[in-house]
């Protein structure tokens, strides 16, 4: 027994003495069956007496101002309760959250108000100073307790204690009050409705009057009657149809057969032995069936599961049946025009009779052509052949089988497209990203497949300098050299057609799975109160800055008194800085001291916003930010924060900055503008400073720049180009209409709607490319939202999003991108969802699945597995639920891994992990832990980036070390048989990279589905950005030529293509053309280069042409021009030979021959011996014979040369045996 007392109250001793028999506090709550819960279970007695801090240690939490809280202990009773007070100014709420209630509720609690001036008491749905929302409004001032302007339910002593007990019967909106004075036993009984019709109740709380207000808590209670439904089995004949069941949701509606009379249902309660369970009017055991006739064309069934304690505390689940029509028509059309074809999409029927559907184009007179025929599990028709520019009409048709009839077709639905080819969109020239990694025993290489690039692309992978891939790498884009080393160097030519492109860049291994990029840490600094911060690395993007094909990174720098904008406080300068993947800092921009530090104040965008082929940098700016050339923008000396650190005053700006340097180009007004502060839902500088950006093809050809502000109430959009050094804003979207409130923490861009142009996807809300809304949910705001083709089943894209919003239908929703129209989700569970995620995780569906946290079960965002999980025809497979951050594509297989961090509460930092589910298990496998790094954005988790930054298609990690002096960026080394180009060539994913450190980070998405049972996507429609000069090559001979030499110029330019060659010759005028014909003899130079249609003009190349016609000259002497006598015997014949040549030089001079008038002796004996014709041979013998003729023997002796061109000259001596016989001779 315990004794609410006064402070100082001297007989309070004596009155609890006094009043031992009837001063019975409720230390023994009345109990509640063992299958309700108590979610709400406080005493204080599990604290230390004195000061209670809300939140350490403990469930409570407050709103505004915080009360003091005593927890004071009775020595004569030893229990302990709660002594609340607030002396201070402003509003100050205190209690406590649980899980959103939507059956039967207990509530129990004692207060003493200690003086006449107390509070009032809420109960509500949502935060607890949710008073819009409450069920429950009670006054506890000036002496009295009454409902919110009721009668006086009792008129309390401030020396009593009373018993409070609620009984909530949530699903009729009504509730019974007891209230019971402790000390005299008297109770006071009351019913009544609620304060606002809600359908859930998830808080209590106390607001304490300012400036005086008190009283004493003790032994809060709340209980969750069990009334839940654990399931509901439905059957109608043969057809069990489709029912998404959750104990949480009360209302459903399902379509029946046209030939189904009778729906059989079989509820089973979660409490089976606690409650009563009737279908209508039915009385039936949990796990029994009732069949309920279906008449007309809608019928409600009812199945109410009533409390056994509490007989009036039901909760009634109502099941909408729809009968449908004999052979319905197909629903949820929609057409999409392509080149020379229309693909046609509809909702699969739930008939059963379903068969298949047929497609027909109408003609002007209204005939029909049958165009295709999709059977049953197919919804998506291509129709093909078709002019594009010419609108075409179809009429879609279900066709049925129903027993013992013939195939019926439903009545025919319309639907017009028109096939289009669509302009080609700017992305950035890529080189082959190539990546090697040291492993044990080999080396693992990676590379990319470009998006501009066909599908049949092989690769040959050399090794210095030579080929070691035995045939074109065919499919993927991957490669193990099982000999390799870290002094390898490696490079790929691509093979098209079986011809071999230009090497890649080289490469030499990494002797780990990451590369480290060395970071220039700013320096420590103290803020204007005094406060000492340091620097941490943060959110990331890339760009190619100086258009050399390879990614730039630029990292943003924050504080580490950085703040949410729900915080007030002073912070440090934000900076962004810009590093070469080698570490080479580029520049450095100080944000200055009006821009606040935190993850909403600033989303750098970078991207070739110009088409130059070199990225620009887009960021919000303030007076005093310094540009990256030193030069500062606006008022160097302005300082606008107020004691807060708010800045809600001076000018805003945005500006475009070079990325190569960091140079301000231009810099404007930031639109939208600030305007009236409490438009945005606060006056303190919270809402209004929430910002967003993002990147859009607008044209559906060139980026646009979007500017975003506020989101939670008004929402303005801003959209501009940046061409020819001139910054055009394009339009503004503002939020006076459907799009207010509709905002997320992040956008997502995409062609949602199949006309070329992009969208921004807000949230729930679309924005169209002419900056008017497409669409808008009116589901309010979220924290996370996923935007890609998650259904490959579905035509179109679809969006997955996740709902703070309690008062939405959904928690979780799954749009049709194109109409923003729900196609399913998870039904409001009555807590702010904050985490979702989309991604193939289970090979054993089709399409992507799609999960969001039950925030019923647990708070926190972080590590939480409780949840829903639906496959992507929205059927939940699962409630364990893997990591809701980030997924990735990482290991071999095509499903996506999911990335997230191991949050160290004690530390406040994260170690980021890449895990598998386990979809058999329901469980995480660990695959990477990234030690020695840590993540960003507290519990949020996030890496710097993540992205297709190198290598083929798989993405890398981008994150910081633990002391921030590197950035680490890991990528995979698992092989792949899979052969996708890179991600960063796909339209949708590419932006989303741009936009993934707007707000709260989420993963990119592609346009096209990429998981398990993928079709292969098409070649993305995509132009590069071309910085490229054009290669040309020459036939020109590389030697000496006898003749005159035509040079062919060939000249290649795989992006924009050959303008003109030119050349000159020997110095003379520039040619245009890609011959060049040379006739003269000498040594001649050819000078050629081409332009392609970018105007990149090629570096000249040089090449000698040398032209030689004329034949040498050659002379030969010999030692001898007779032999005599004429013995018979070999005589020594020696020859000087010389040759000259003026132009190409002697090559060779040889013996050709040498021959006779008369017939010679061959073989060892014969005439000629030693001559090695076809050598430089100048000595050989020749016998002194003859055979007696009167002329005698002549010896005739040729030589041939030739010169370096090919020119000969011979030349032939003779020596003579004579005839004369006479004997004066010799």
């Amino acid at each position: 027994m315990m004794q609410a007392i006064r402070r100082k109250n001297p007989l309070a001793k004596l009155l609890l003495i006094c009043l031992l028999s009837t001063f019975l506090l409720p230390l023994h709550i009345t109990p509640v069956l063992a299958a309700d819960t108590a979610v709400v279970d406080e005493n204080f007695s599990a604290y230390p007496v004195g000061a209670l801090t809300i939140g350490s240690g403990n469930n409570w939490t407050k709103e505004g101002t915080a009360p003091v809280i005593e927890v004071v202990n009775n020595p004569d009773t030893n229990q302990q309760y709660a002594s609340i007070s607030h002396d201070l100014t402003g509003s100050s709420y205190f209690g406590q959250r649980f899980t959103p209630q939507t059956g039967g509720m207990i509530l129990q609690f004692d207060v003493n108000m200690p003086t006449s001036k107390g509070g009032t008491f809420w109960v509500m749905e949502g935060k607890v100073n949710a008073t819009n929302a409450a069920v429950t409004r009670m006054v506890m001032d000036g002496g009295v307790i009454k409902m919110q302007n009721g009668p006086t339910l009792v008129s309390y002593d401030t020396t009593h204690w009373y018993r409070f007990t609620f009984v909530y019967n949530i699903p009729q909106k009504r509730y019974t009050l007891s209230i019971k004075d402790l000390n005299t036993g008297s109770t006071v009984n009351s019913s009544e409705n609620f304060y606002s019709a809600r359908e859930r109740i998830s808080s209590i709380g106390f607001f304490t009057n300012a400036g005086g207000g008190r009283y004493n808590l003790a032994n809060m209670k709340v209980t969750a009657l069990d009334l839940a439904l654990a399931s509901v089995q439905l059957k109608a004949g043969d057809y069990a149809p489709s029912f998404a069941f959750d104990p949480t949701n009360d209302n459903y509606s399902i379509d029946m057969p046209y030939s189904a009379n009778v729906l059989t249902v079989t509820p089973t309660a979660s409490y089976a032995e606690g409650v009563q369970l009737k279908v209508g009017d039915s009385s039936v055991e949990s796990g029994s069936s009732v069949d309920v006739p279906i008449n007309g064309a809608s019928s409600p069934v009812s199945i109410t599961v009533a409390s056994k304690q509490y007989t009036d505390v039901a909760r009634t689940y109502t099941i909408n049946v729809k009968k449908l029509d004999k052979a319905p028509d197909v629903t949820h059309l929609a057409a999409e025009g392509h080149d020379g074809k229309v693909l046609i999409g509809w909702k699969a029927p739930v008939d059963p009779a379903y068969q298949e559907a047929n497609i027909y184009n109408v003609k002007e007179d209204g005939t029909e052509t049958l165009a295709a025929t999709v059977p049953k599990g197919t919804y998506i028709a291509s129709v093909g052949g078709l002019d594009n520019g010419k609108e075409y009409t179809f009429h879609v048709k279900g066709v049925y089988a129903y027993e013992g009839e013939e195939l019926t077709e439903s009545t025919p639905v319309t639907v017009t497209a028109t096939p289009q080819l669509l302009p080609a969109r700017q992305m950035e020239d890529l080189d082959r990203g190539l990546v090697a990694v040291e492993q044990e025993g080999h080396v693992f290489l990676s590379w990319r497949f470009l998006g501009t690039e066909p599908d049949h692309i092989g690769f040959n992978v050399y090794r210095d300098g030579v080929k070691i891939s035995s045939a074109p790498v065919q499919s993927s884009t991957n490669y193990v050299d099982e000999t390799g080393t870290a002094d390898s160097s490696y490079y790929i030519r691509a093979v098209v057609n079986g011809t071999e492109q230009e090497p890649s860049e080289t490469v030499r291994p990494w002797n780990t799975n990451y590369l480290s990029v060395a970071l220039d840490k700013p320096a420590d600094g103290v803020t204007s109160v005094g406060e000492a911060y340091t620097y941490r690395a943060n959110d990331a993007s890339v760009g190619d800055l100086d258009g050399d094909g390879k990614y730039e990174i630029v990292l943003k720098w924050d504080p580490s008194n950085s703040k949410d904008n729900s915080q007030a406080g002073i912070t440090g300068n934000t900076y962004l800085d810009a590093y070469k993947m080698d570490g080479t800092r580029l520049w450095r921009i100080d944000m200055g001291p009006n821009i606040r530090s935190g993850a909403h104040y600033l989303h750098p965008m970078v991207y070739d916003l110009d088409g130059d082929g070199k990225a620009e940098v887009a960021a919000r700016t303030a007076d005093g930010t310094v540009d990256g050339m030193g030069n500062v923008i606006g008022d160097a000396n302005a300082d606008y924060r107020n004691s807060g650190g708010y800045v809600l005053d001076g000018p805003e700006f945005f500006t475009i900055f070079e990325g190569v340097t960091g140079k301000a180009l231009e810099t404007e007004d930031y639109d939208p503008p600030r305007g009236n502060i409490g438009d945005w839902g606060d006056t303190y500088g919270n809402r209004i400073d929430r910002f967003g950006a993002a990147i859009a093809y607008l044209d559906g050809v060139h980026p646009s720049l979007i500017l975003q502000r506020g989101y939670y109430t008004r929402m303005v959009l801003a959209a501009y180009n940046w061409r020819d050094g001139e910054l055009s804003k394009l339009w503004k979207f503002d939020s006076p209409n459907p799009g207010y409130g509709q905002g997320n923490h992040q956008l997502s861009v995409a062609d949602i709607d199949a006309d070329g142009k992009d969208e921004i996807v807000t949230g729930n809300t679309a924005v169209n490319d002419d900056g008017t809304l497409l669409w808008s949910t009116k589901l309010g705001h979220g924290d996370a939202m996923h935007l890609g083709d998650l259904n490959p089943s579905h035509l179109g894209l679809e969006l997955w999003t996740v709902q703070e919003e309690t008062g939405a239908p959904y928690s979780a929703t799954m749009l049709d991108a194109r109409t923003g129209e729900p196609l399913y989700g998870q039904p409001q569970v009555g807590a702010d969802t904050g985490r979702g995620l989309s991604a193939d995780v289970d090979p054993r569906y089709e399409g992507e699945e799609s999960w969001a946290i039950d925030a019923t079960k647990s708070a926190a965002t972080e590590n939480n597995l409780n949840g829903f999980m639906f496959n992507s025809e929205g059927t939940k497979i699962s409630t364990q639920i893997p990591t809701s951050n980030f997924a990735i594509w990482w290991d071999g297989d095509l499903s996506r891994e999911l990335l997230d961090h191991n949050w160290n509460t004690a530390t406040g930092n994260g170690v980021p992990r890449i895990d598998k589910w386990d979809y058999e298990n329901n469980s995480l496998i660990r695959l990477e832990t990234f030690t020695g790094t840590y993540s960003n954005n507290g519990t949020k988790g996030n890496l710097s980036l993540q992205a297709d930054l190198l290598g083929d298609w798989r993405e890398e990690v981008v994150v910081r070390t633990e002391d921030s002096s590197a950035l680490r960026i890991y990528t995979t080394t698992d092989v792949t048989d899979q052969k996708i180009r890179t991600l960063m060539h796909d339209p949708v994913y590419r932006l989303g990279v741009a936009w993934q450190n707007t707000g709260y980070n989420q993963p990119p998405h592609t346009s096209f589905y990429l998981g398990n049972g993928m079709e292969k996507p098409d070649a993305p429609n995509i132009y590069l950005v071309d910085n490229t000069a054009p290669t040309t090559t020459d036939n020109a001979p590389s030697g000496w030529m006898n003749h005159n030499v035509t040079v062919t110029l060939t000249a290649k330019d795989i992006i924009s293509g050959v303008d003109a060659t030119y050349y000159t010759l020997d110095g003379g005028d520039v040619q245009k053309g890609t011959t060049a014909q040379v006739t003269e003899e000498g040594v001649h130079t050819l000078v050629y280069w081409s332009e392609d249609r970018k105007g990149n003009a090629e570096v000249p190349r040089t090449v000698k042409i040398q032209i030689d016609k004329t034949a040498p000259e050659l002379n030969v002497v010999l030692d001898k021009s007779e032999l005599w006598p004429a013995n018979r015997k070999l005589v020594d014949v020696t020859a000087v030979v010389k040759g000259t040549d003026l132009l190409s030089g002697i090559d060779s001079v040889v013996l050709t021959s040498i021959t006779s008038n008369e017939k010679l002796a061959e073989g060892t004996n014969g005439d000629i011996q030693g001559a090695e014709f076809g050598t430089f041979d100048v000595a050989f013998k020749l016998r002194a014979e003859k055979s007696g003729n009167k002329d005698g023997r002549t010896y005739t002796i040729k030589y041939t040369a030739k010169d370096k061109a090919g020119n000969a000259a011979e030349k032939s001596v003779t020596v003579t045996v004579p005839h004369d016989q006479s004997s004066n001779r010799g």
